[in-house]
């Protein structure tokens, strides 16, 4: 298994490769994960059962981790390669290694490249003239949902090796039995409480947390004890704190900073609802949907990426379209304003959750490798 990053960095990509990589070493497969060092030291270890071998990463280019790979890398044996994008760098190294020792290779795509910036604009046009020179060598591609599937440029130009597989969850850490108490005491938190969990950097920028505060302002104002609390850290996280001043929201935000897989499930029992406003395609599927959905929790998510396949609007949670502050505020403050709405959401977020537990995602991902050997 091949990514950016690992636990206890925080990010979607990496809880899918740490939970996927458990759940295939609990079903007796020997996983070994290449990833960078950051934030921790290079070197291997044994964590949960997986081999995990933390890179020298010499620099970072648009937020990839440029990591020095060991010879063992391209000497080990492996049945299956098994990298993730978005990164081009690490995907076009696994896929070569892959090629090199005549070994099965497969690509997670969890999004395509965000655009965040003029410089990052460029590469993404480069990417896609030259990506053709590794993604041919992929024999499988994983889309987590359908309609990424459908709609990226990408996945669109080998629909015939993509295969929809969705993100998992686990279902026994993430549940409606946590007590969520610990977290309202320590923040002070009273009322009601919508959340947001999302890493802080230019490269998450699509999350969309400055349409969130917009947005919160509003909400305050008609719902004058809710809080927004937010989950994440990351070099933007004092951008969004000043935008926290400027929308004069002072108490009504709490920046909680960076939660570990231990605590995490605390602040989505201490919350009533989740929001993910995401402003673009870059949203492949948002997997904290799932956390909270699998914690009984509400949703609000827009009408971009995968989320459509992931929240089903009116049953599970609320969709709005991208930048439509006024609907957003709207339905935050339905949904805290009716309880009975906003349980029976959480509700069958529950048992949609269970159907993507680990358990099950992980099957379907080893009966893929299987087909390959």
């Amino acid at each position: 298994m091949v990514n950016s990053f690992y636990p206890p960095w925080v990010g979607g990509a990496e809880r899918y490769v740490s939970s996927l990589s458990k759940e295939l070493v609990k079903r007796g497969n020997d996983v070994t994960v290449y990833c960078s060092g950051r934030p921790l030291s290079a070197g291997a270890s044994l964590e949960d059962g997986v081999r995990v071998v933390r890179l020298r990463t010499p620099m970072m280019l648009y937020g990839t981790p440029l990591v020095v790979f060991p010879k063992s890398f391209f000497a080990e044996r492996y049945d299956v390669v098994h990298a993730n994008f978005p990164s081009p760098y690490l995907a076009a190294v696994s896929a070569f290694a892959g090629a090199l020792k005549r070994t099965p290779a497969v690509l997670t795509w969890h999004n395509d490249l965000p655009p965040v910036s003029l410089g990052a604009s460029v590469l993404v046009g480069l990417h896609s003239a030259v990506s053709p020179l590794y993604l041919d060598h992929f024999q499988r591609i994983i889309a987590t949902t359908g309609v990424y599937a459908r709609r990226s440029e990408t996945l669109r130009r080998y629909r015939d090796r993509v295969t929809v597989i969705p993100n998992g969850v686990d279902t026994r850490k993430f549940n409606p039995g946590v007590n969520g108490d610990p977290v309202r005491e320590r923040y002070g938190l009273r009322g009601k409480v919508v959340l947001f969990v999302g890493a802080l950097t230019r490269w998450h920028g699509y999350k969309g947390l400055d349409v969130l505060l917009k947005a919160f302002r509003t909400v305050k104002d008609r719902l004058g004890d809710a809080r927004l609390v937010v989950v994440g850290d990351g070099p933007m996280r004092d951008v969004y704190e000043g935008l926290a001043r400027e929308y004069g929201l002072g108490s009504s935000v709490t920046f909680a900073g960076y939660a570990d897989d231990s605590t995490l499930p605390l602040y989505y029992a201490a919350c009533d609802l989740l929001v993910l406003p995401s402003k673009d395609s870059s949203e492949g599927f948002g997997l904290v949907l799932l956390e909270a959905m699998a914690s009984g929790k509400a949703v609000i998510g827009t009408k971009v990426g995968g989320i459509t396949e992931v929240i089903k609007d009116s049953e599970n949670g609320v969709i709005v379209n991208p930048h439509d502050f006024d609907a957003l505020v709207i339905a935050i403050v339905l949904l805290l304003e009716d309880d009975n709405v906003r349980r029976r959401m959480g509700a069958n977020g529950r048992r949609f959750a269970e159907l993507n537990d680990w358990s099950h995602v992980a099957a379907e991902v080893e009966r893929l490798y299987a087909e390959l050997q």
